[in-house]
């Protein structure tokens, strides 16, 4: 076999290997679009192009036929794209949403890393493992503890992050709606993207005046999260700039 083929084989070997472990983060721990609003889809091209591209051009490099070090030299660098390959992972499994909580006036995005697990124990919580879950907040009555959380957010921790402090997204409904505001102030913020906007919510079986929107605030890029106008429901995370 020459080094080329061997070369071309370790591709293949590694863009289908790449592909599968893709499919979970996509459609399980990062639903479209929050691997675009966290930033985890350059990150995990990144990889994937470290892991396809190294692996195969340190093959090229050492294959020779009959070379009495070969399998030596093929193991060494097989371990080393699997230990990038589960040091990546690892990053992107730490790194998932775990909650899209409501403050009222806009809408976190909350990642497993930035849960402290101190906050999860005292109430008994795990955090969720299958995707994230979307939750309202309550504001606690004790002085004391709405200064913690007040001293928190300096470093950017909100409500959302205090999974003691979580209730029912429904229980906020009045509060959701109050705050949210019409498509055609989304429009305003998105000059040129009007038909885009339209489609996205007639995708999804609404009418532009059927629904409301508040800012989803997320660490890469900022989204709009679209409301059922009337019941504060959920329709969906949308690609546009929700403030200016």
């Amino acid at each position: 076999m020459s080094r080329f083929r061997a070369a071309s084989i370790h591709i293949a070997i590694c863009a289908i290997v790449g592909g599968v472990v893709f499919l979970p983060f996509w459609l399980m721990w990062y639903p479209s679009p929050l691997f675009t609003a966290l930033g985890g889809l350059e990150i995990f091209l990144l990889l994937l192009a470290v892991d396809v591209t190294l692996g195969p051009l340190l093959t090229l490099v050492v294959f020779k036929s009959g070379k009495n070090s070969l399998k030596f030299d093929l193991s060494v660098i097989g371990t080393l794209q699997v230990a990038a390959l589960f040091y990546g992972l690892i990053t992107l499994f730490s790194g998932r949403p775990v909650y899209v909580a409501a403050l009222g006036h806009r809408f976190d995005v909350i990642q497993a890393s930035e849960v402290e697990a101190s906050e999860l124990e005292s109430v008994q919580k795990t955090l969720p493992l299958f995707g994230p879950t979307w939750v309202g907040i309550r504001r606690p009555d004790e002085q004391k503890e709405r200064e913690r959380i007040m001293f928190a957010s300096i470093v950017g921790n909100d409500y959302g992050h205090f999974p003691q402090h979580h209730q029912p997204l429904e229980n906020m409904r009045e509060e959701i709606l109050k705050n949210a505001q019409k498509i055609s102030e989304l429009k305003k913020l998105n000059p040129g993207e009007d038909a885009a906007i339209d489609r996205w919510i007639e995708k999804r079986g609404m009418k532009p005046d059927e629904v409301v929107f508040q800012g989803l605030k997320a660490r890469a890029k900022d989204m709009a999260v679209i409301l059922d106008a009337k019941t504060a429901k959920v329709i969906g995370i949308a690609p546009f700039k929700p403030w200016s």
